[in-house]
């Protein structure tokens, strides 16, 4: 071992002694190159030594065939990082940066931000118009468009770390990122992988908050419960893992630091499994009741493909797992994550713009002349719903068997029924009656009335 380290020792100052006495024809660049592998660390030397000859460069010209060789740096990169120290590690990252001014260098930024821009473009004002219809169809947020507000923030603020990352070097190969952005990168990017937990969750229990108010089924409402305390519990198990995946925590970002590590890897892997296993069990939870449901075949068929919207993040999902499978063997993080995040980012979008198609429905249709030639059969058969118990029972027997009560539409009265002025005292002596009626009502009973108003008209704008 001793005479292989000599030996590849000896041959670094060959290299170098090589270059330093080539020919005075030799470029300026050649020059300048002799001067900066001069300043490397020697853990690096062994490393460009075994890069040169298995590239079969001229020494001579050691910028023209190492720079746009991406191959080449990868594999020196990689042996530097298991060679060195971070703060060698840093010095040979800075002299590599000049040692390849003037060359391209390959970029994924531009994907980062179009990604960021779109999800953005899509998300927000869909979440936007979600509250809008909401409150003007029952003139509150139910708990359910809370958390889908909360998750968006998240996801706003999500966005904002994967900009800036992005231009600070996210997105370039890890040797062309500036030493002096490595340690803000790395935090963010410990950032970003706590929000996107947090995110997750609110997002499913939001979906798991709309099921419970729509479906009062005993049984179907023990099986939210189950399924929301299983959502917490894995938000939390792996929430704690990300958090004190190393310790100390600081060697999170500071590489400088003795560390020890949980394996990254496994822990991407379990969670995104479980991810995906949530997204089917949630997709599937709401098909029997929708088949319980008063409606004709198509319409159920229809109320099935509005609630198999969702599916479409399930698929994200599958396709972001492939992307983990590198978490925490990469030797360039920031060129190999850009598809992971690319991936989570959509991912966390999807369910958010997916939860929300189905609320903008009553918005949709306020719209003059959108969907006329649907709002007869389509809505009709839809407000069977309205029919069924809501998930806030009544406390008042009355209210109870009221909600059962059919009205049949009565002709309508020829004007000339009325007078003018007989047609307002009636009118009069009515609505007096009735606010008087109303008034005798303890709160408790206008307030669920109210609120039992509202659950109908929501389930109506279905």
């Amino acid at each position: 071992m001793l005479f292989k380290e000599t030996f590849r020792d000896s041959w670094a100052l060959l290299l170098f002694l090589c270059i330093a006495n080539a020919p005075f024809v030799a470029s300026q660049d050649s020059s300048s190159a002799t001067e900066l592998i001069g300043l490397l660390p020697n853990c690096s030397l062994p490393c460009l030594l075994d890069g040169v000859q298995a590239a079969a460069c001229d020494l001579t010209a050691l910028p023209e065939c190492l720079c746009p060789n991406v191959a080449l740096q990868s594999n020196i990169s990689t042996c530097v990082q298991l060679s060195c120290t971070y703060k060698d590690q840093a010095t040979v990252s800075v002299l590599s940066n000049k040692l390849c001014t003037g060359y391209p260098k390959e970029s994924r930024q531009h994907q980062l931000l179009a990604t960021a821009i779109a999800c953005a473009a899509v998300v927000f004002p869909i979440v936007i118009l979600r509250a809008i219809s909401r409150l003007k169809v029952t003139s509150r947020l139910w708990l359910d468009d809370w958390m889908t507000v909360v998750a968006t923030v998240i996801l706003a603020a999500l966005i904002g770390v994967v900009v800036t990352v992005t231009k600070l070097g996210f997105g370039l190969h890890y040797w062309n990122v500036d030493v002096t952005h490595a340690v803000p990168i790395l935090k963010m990017m410990y950032v970003s992988e706590i929000l996107y937990i947090v995110i997750q969750v609110a997002a499913k229990g939001s979906l798991l908050a709309f099921y419970a108010r729509i479906f009062p089924n005993r049984k179907f409402q023990i099986a939210v419960w189950v399924g929301a305390a299983f959502l917490v519990g894995h938000g939390i198990l792996f929430l704690g893992l990300v958090i004190f995946e190393c310790r100390p925590v600081a060697a999170i970002w500071d590489r400088s630091l003795e560390r020890q590590c949980l394996d990254l890897t496994k822990i991407a892997l379990a969670g995104a499994a479980l991810a995906i296993f949530e997204d089917i069990a949630f997709l599937i939870m709401p098909i029997p009741e929708i088949l319980k449901l008063q409606l004709s075949t198509r319409k159920r068929i229809a109320l099935l493909l509005v609630f198999s919207v969702g599916s479409f993040a399930c698929i994200t999902s599958m396709v972001r797992l492939k992307t983990v499978l590198i978490f925490g063997k990469s030797q360039d993080q920031t060129w190999d994550y850009v598809d992971g995040i690319i991936w989570s980012v959509v991912e966390l979008s999807c369910a958010l713009a997916c939860a929300g198609l189905p609320a903008l429905w009553p918005l949709i249709k306020s719209i003059p002349g959108v969907l006329s030639t649907v709002r007869g059969s389509k809505v009709r058969d839809l407000t069977d719903l309205t029919n069924r118990e809501p998930s806030m029972r009544p406390k008042s027997k009355a209210m109870a068997g009221s909600q059962n009560l059919r009205f049949k539409e009565l002709p309508k009265l020829p004007p000339e029924h009325y007078d003018s002025s007989e047609r307002g005292e009636r009118r009069s002596k009515f609505e007096l009656k009735t606010k008087s009626s109303y008034m005798d009502m303890d709160s408790s009973s206008r307030d669920e009335d109210l609120e039992l108003q509202s659950v109908a008209r929501e389930r109506s704008a279905f």
